[in-house]
């Protein structure tokens, strides 16, 4: 596996307008992308802070609270498929979305990796 950057940092939130209204208006902070109601991005400076609440129908462990991590890679699917051969945890295999490909991992301390590639080849 080969990271080429990380392409965001997800904040659980419980309030998502209160969240918003933080970030944008008492932070300053560009909103960059988003995709109402469960996901917002934020510009700060050469990283994306993107703030997520969970749908009823996404995996839970994303939104539990806290941070996660997500890591760009050139490969989604393969990067799957390697780490599934060394036994690492598979939370959500590979899904594709309008923007991106991205499947979730767990380290050995259940702390939450995403695996991500944009689609427009973009990373970081």
């Amino acid at each position: 596996m080969q990271v080429r950057g990380v392409d965001f940092v997800l904040l659980s939130v419980s309030d998502m307008e209160k969240s918003r209204a933080f970030y944008r208006d008492t932070l300053g902070l560009k909103p960059a992308a988003e995709w109402p109601p469960y996901w917002y991005e934020f510009e700060a400076g050469d990283a994306t802070i993107a703030l997520g609440t969970p749908p009823p129908n996404a995996p839970q462990p994303p939104y539990n609270g806290g941070m996660s991590l997500a890591l760009a890679v050139a490969d989604v699917k393969a990067t799957v498929d390697e780490l599934r051969a060394k036994g690492v945890p598979i939370l959500q295999d590979t899904e594709d979305t309008p923007v991106c490909h991205m499947a979730l991992i767990s380290d050995p301390d259940g702390n939450l990796l995403w695996l991500h590639q944009r689609k427009d080849g973009t990373a970081g």
